[in-house]
This record gives C-alpha cells, sequence and structure tokens, in this order.
C-alpha cells in the first residue's frame, strides 16, 4: 500500500515523481520533478527532493531521514 498524499508530489516543466510500491512519503515532505523512488523507501517530515535541474533516484529499501534536502546543480 502506499503511504503519502497528492500534495507532496510535484510535477515541474512536465516532468513528474515516479513513485515505487510500498512507500511511504511523510504529508511535510515534498518531491518535485524528475526523481524516482525506489520499492520500500520512506520519506521522513520535512524532506524535500527537487528533481528540477536533473535527475535524482532513490534506490529501494532507503530512508531519507528528517529535514535532509536532496537537490542537484
Amino acid at each position: 500500500m502506499r503511504h503519502y498524499n497528492h500534495i507532496s508530489l510535484r510535477s515541474f516543466q512536465g516532468k513528474s515523481p515516479d513513485v515505487g510500491q510500498r512507500v511511504l512519503i511523510d504529508p511535510s515532505a515534498v518531491v518535485i520533478g524528475d526523481v524516482a523512488l525506489g520499492d520500500d523507501t520512506s520519506v521522513w517530515p520535512q524532506v524535500a527532493i527537487r528533481g528540477d535541474m536533473h535527475w535524482i533516484r532513490v534506490g529501494a529499501r532507503t530512508s531519507v531521514q528528517d529535514g535532509c534536502v536532496l537537490h542537484i546543480t
């Protein structure tokens, strides 16, 4: 089962996040643009994952902990 709300996932310049199976995204986290989250991944409070400049891939069974900012330039 997927545990996230649609507000946490945002498109950017025509690219939308790709979310695997059994992913948990906290309602206060934001995943934007060209981002892929693998199966069994968790994204905890106040995380920002921004795939606006380049792509970001988070592998299966990864936990992105509270307050992390993932961004590539």
